[in-house]
């Protein structure tokens, strides 16, 4: 079995990321309130981290680098695809009636969030659009450490901007991509673009994969929806089905690297990525102390604060937990 690399020190981090470190409560509520303003324009995204030493690599990366998948003699975007096929095909397709029954295609793009959320390896890494959501994911599971290595004592915060314009929105290129097609067809009507709508329409993992690295906008009231002038039959309407990316404000960024970790693109100062189109500008990192554990725990969950405290009920809602909760608030005459 491989090891996961990890970063030795924060003086090794700081080549890599854009990073502040947060050790008393005055930095952190000074960092909470400069990004509650920030987040409210939704540029902004983050990801929550328990460990500061660890690499941002999304799940598929961490199982094929840990367990060396390729020993079994598949490339990486077999492993991917296979796993999407099997998820599809899995009980006579239940998965399939499931999106349908919200009026909904089983997308490979659908499959893959809901394998993500699920627990199954995916080249999808998680971010939320909420700077308080992300203090929750980097200290839920913390342990502390008893290491005198100074990057074992943190937890880690991420962001990035996703008005960045060399990062690709997944939605908004798909978008693009159909105004072109659209323009097409309008000064050539005769043109057979057929092939290459039904590719677009059927959102598949090889066009996904094709790009590279995306962003992948979450939940949305009515979700997203595509239509062409020209070829009125067309119609395509993607959202995200579970109840977990909703109270997250969760998205995703897609990473098809097997290994190479999401920071890796990266760079900052206009360097270029080697074999990349990338001309990214560095994540920037909040390094925050674990001691101050229970004071973020006090923040997020303050009753006087906040009518829903962000704890695990509130991130990880289950379909049994509302069921329960249900009958529990009509036996306590707690109508919400």
């Amino acid at each position: 079995m491989a090891k996961m690399e990890i970063y030795s020190s924060f003086d090794e981090k700081m080549q890599v990321f854009d990073q502040v470190n947060i050790t008393n409560k005055d930095q952190l509520d000074q960092i909470i309130s400069e990004y509650k303003k920030e987040q409210s324009k939704y540029g902004l995204v983050f990801r929550g981290c328990t460990e500061a030493k660890y690499k941002l690599y999304n799940s598929a990366q961490r199982k094929w680098l840990n367990i060396e998948i390729q020993n079994l003699g598949s490339t990486y975007y077999d492993f991917i695809t296979l796993e999407i096929q099997n998820a599809r095909n899995w009980q006579n397709r239940l998965l399939e009636k499931f999106f349908s029954a919200f009026g909904q295609p089983a997308f490979d793009l659908s499959i893959l969030s809901f394998l993500q959320h699920y627990g199954a390896p995916t080249p999808l890494l998680d971010w939320t659009y909420s700077f308080e959501n992300s203090l929750f994911f980097a200290t839920d599971g913390l342990k502390y450490a008893d290491s005198n290595n100074s990057i074992d004592n943190f937890c880690s915060i991420y962001i990035i901007d996703t008005r960045w314009h060399e990062l690709m929105d997944l939605l908004k290129f798909l978008q693009n991509t159909l105004s072109q097609i659209d323009d097409i067809i309008s000064k050539y009507p005769k043109v057979d673009a057929e092939n290459e709508l039904n590719k677009l329409q059927q959102l598949n993992y090889f066009s996904l994969h094709q790009l590279k690295l995306a962003q992948i906008p979450g939940y949305r009231r009515n979700g997203f929806a595509f239509s062409l002038r020209n070829r009125p039959s067309f119609n395509l309407i993607y959202n995200q089905q579970n109840l977990n990316i909703i109270n997250q404000k969760g998205l995703f960024i897609f990473n098809s690297s097997e290994d190479k970790p999401l920071e890796y693109f990266f760079k900052g100062q206009n360097t270029p990525v080697e074999n990349s189109p990338y001309y990214l500008p560095k994540i920037k990192c909040l390094n925050i102390h674990k001691s101050l554990y229970e004071y973020i725990q006090y923040f997020l969950t303050d009753s006087r604060r906040r009518r829903f405290p962000i704890n695990k009920e509130f991130i990880y809602p289950q379909e049994e937990m509302i069921a329960n909760k249900a009958f529990q608030h009509f036996l306590n005459f707690d109508f919400l």
